[in-house]
């Protein structure tokens, strides 16, 4: 066997060599591998480049372009198939242009660009980039880019002194607050590849690119902070992702005149419904504006009746806007590493350990968790002793349902995902994560569909389906990109701090831990309730008087109930607490809008998700 091997072997190089030797003789293009890659392309074959300068007169030819010293250029480059079917192809510069001159991918480019591994085009296909060079040497540069197999010069990535060039991001003009960083937190944005440090937060809620920073081991932190921007973070050295929420205001359209199910974007036959709802209207507002007077709801053609979610009030104190954890929390190994446990029945603690509680992807989400555990344990993460870094300046917490709907209604805005041109129809709703091992981050790359035992695809692929449906892995995002938030449909429900008449719980063993009344009227003991910043209280189990004998705006319990069809149970005296985002195996009712029921104890199917509040 051994000996056949060696000759099949054998015979495939050959094979391989003679194949090459007879497309260089009689092509326009080389073959260089027989690979075969997903949509049956081959791996690596030339195409054609041809290159526009947008900033400057200086012509784009024979695939060249000089850039004088001290000059940044910005041109760009369209790669084409010119080849007889699919190809993966390759796309580098020629790498002899020292520490100096640093080039990459403008990060606004609507075409994923090529990273190591090529990019799949179709027969005659073409994708445009855009490519920002910049010369900071005494001398003018010559850069060559080139389209084939690149064996010995460097793909098109971000280098920079051996690291990564930061993304461009236009500076944000949607008025959208900045966000405020606490001194532990590193701003980060993605290149692509891997997340890099950026010296000032980047973000543009026009393009769906929301800001995001992170926290790093103790081990680390300092290096980071001092390190030049540019830098990789590296998955192992985070313990924490966060994602700003600014602060605004909305108000929902109906179209016909009595059903409010958002506004009709352009292009859209038919009008909004409650299985796919419209665009919620969005402003940004400064601190000091609040809209408190309207319905929340308009009709004709102009937004009216602003109104300002309760999740931007935080114990009296007006926000100007929330960080929130970019991931359902997970469970880390030991004490203040990125490290997730080893297992899903691992991830299972109702133990009160703030230093485990990580947000990454790719890790088991932490639950079997009561709801007083999982409370001490967020808001005990910014205590004194922590291993994230955090002071006083800063307040942590679990969810409320008001601050998880801040959530939710900006994604279905022009900011989020809705606003995203890379989706349209049913593919505008947050996909959904299957997998039933609770592993963060997971998407399957549709909006529903039935549970799955794998993965499907992790946050950060992004592979376009073509045909509006965007993104697979980047899909499962509150903006459909890599810049928001995850599983928000599906993965692990979600315990948000909302209860019905401060209630504790059903009974002496399915409780929140609380102190407070069972549903038989009985008292349970247990830990004392938190201060009423802390919780959303609901006084009715009708939604329509939810709120102290009043509509509940802002909180997804009435306005937007059934949007996408997902779950609207109310919470009640046998369950009356409230869990959101819906499960891997519900099939169609878990979503950005879901909520049900709970008793406010353990369940191994419910997790958690994490809030800070600058103070």
């Amino acid at each position: 066997m051994k000996e056949k091997r060696k000759f099949e072997r054998s015979y495939l190089i050959v094979l391989g060599i003679i194949s090459l030797f007879l497309l260089v003789g009689y092509s326009s293009y080389a073959l260089f591998t027989v690979k075969k890659e997903n949509k049956e392309a081959i791996r690596i074959v030339t195409g054609t480049l041809t290159g526009t300068l947008t900033s400057e007169d200086n012509a784009f030819q024979e695939n060249k372009i000089t850039v004088d010293a001290n000059t940044k250029k910005e041109i760009t480059i369209t790669l084409t198939n010119n080849n007889g079917r699919d190809a993966k192809l390759n796309f580098y510069y020629i790498d002899n242009l020292g520490e100096k001159v640093t080039i990459g991918y403008v990060y606004e480019s609507k075409d994923i660009p090529p990273l190591k591994e090529g990019i799949v085009l179709e027969q005659e296909e073409s994708k445009t980039y855009t490519i920002r060079i910049r010369n900071e040497g005494a001398e003018s540069v010559t850069v060559e880019f080139r389209s084939d197999g690149g064996f010995s010069n460097k793909e098109l990535r971000f280098p920079k002194n051996g690291q990564y060039l930061l993304p461009y991001i236009e500076k944000d003009t949607s008025g959208a607050n900045a966000p405020i960083l606490a001194d532990n937190m590193i701003p980060v944005v993605y290149n692509g590849k891997t997340w890099v440090k950026k010296s000032e937060i980047n973000y543009n809620y026009n393009n769906q690119e929301w800001a995001n920073a992170v926290t790093v081991t103790k081990g680390t932190r300092t290096n980071y902070q001092q390190a030049e921007e540019g830098i990789e973070v590296k998955m192992e050295d985070i313990l924490q992702m966060w994602v700003w929420i600014p602060r605004y205001s909305y108000t929902i359209k109906s179209e016909d005149g009595t059903h409010y199910y958002g506004k009709k974007e352009e292009g859209r036959s038919d009008n909004p419904s409650q299985a796919l709802p419209g665009e919620i209207d969005v402003k940004f507002i400064s601190v000091n504006d609040k809209d408190e007077n309207g319905s929340a709801q308009y009709t004709g053609g102009t937004a009216t009746n602003w109104y300002t979610p309760p999740g931007f009030t935080f114990g009296g104190k007006e926000l100007s806007g929330i960080w929130v954890g970019k991931f359902e929390t997970g469970y880390s190994s030991g004490e203040g590493t990125g490290v997730g446990v080893s297992s899903t029945v691992a991830a299972q603690n109702d133990t009160e350990e703030p230093n485990k509680a990580i947000i990454k992807p790719n890790v088991y989400s932490w639950r079997y968790i009561r709801v007083s555990t999982l409370d001490l344990v967020s808001r005990r993460m910014t205590e004194s002793g922590n291993v994230f870094g955090f002071d006083s300046t800063y307040d942590s917490h679990v969810a409320k349902n008001s601050e998880l709907t801040l959530i939710s209604y900006l994604t279905q805005s022009k900011y989020g995902k809705y606003g995203n041109t890379l989706y349209s129809g049913s593919n505008k709703e947050v996909y959904m994560n299957t997998y039933n091992g609770y592993i963060t981050g997971c998407s399957s790359g549709l909006p529903s569909t039935t549970q799955s035992s794998s993965c499907g695809n992790t946050y950060d692929v992004m592979i376009d389906q073509g045909d509006g449906k965007g993104y697979t892995g980047a899909g499962a995002s509150s903006t459909g990109n890599i810049t928001g938030i995850y599983d928000l449909n599906g993965g692990a429900w979600e315990y948000v701090m909302g209860v019905f008449n401060k209630m504790s719980g059903n009974n002496v063993n399915n409780n929140s831990g609380y102190t407070g009344q069972l549903s038989n009227g009985s008292i349970q003991g247990g830990c004392a309730w938190p201060d009423s910043k802390y919780y959303d209280l609901y006084t009715s189990s009708d939604p329509k008087t939810a709120c102290g004998g009043k509509t509940c705006k802002g909180q997804v319990i009435n306005e937007t109930a059934g949007w996408y069809g997902n779950d609207d149970y109310m919470l009640n005296t046998t369950s009356p607490w409230m869990l959101r985002s819906g499960h891997y195996n519900l099939n169609g009712t878990s979503g950005i809008y879901g909520y049900i029921y709970a008793h406010g104890g353990v369940y191994a199917s419910s997790s958690f998700r994490q809030v800070l509040t600058p103070m």
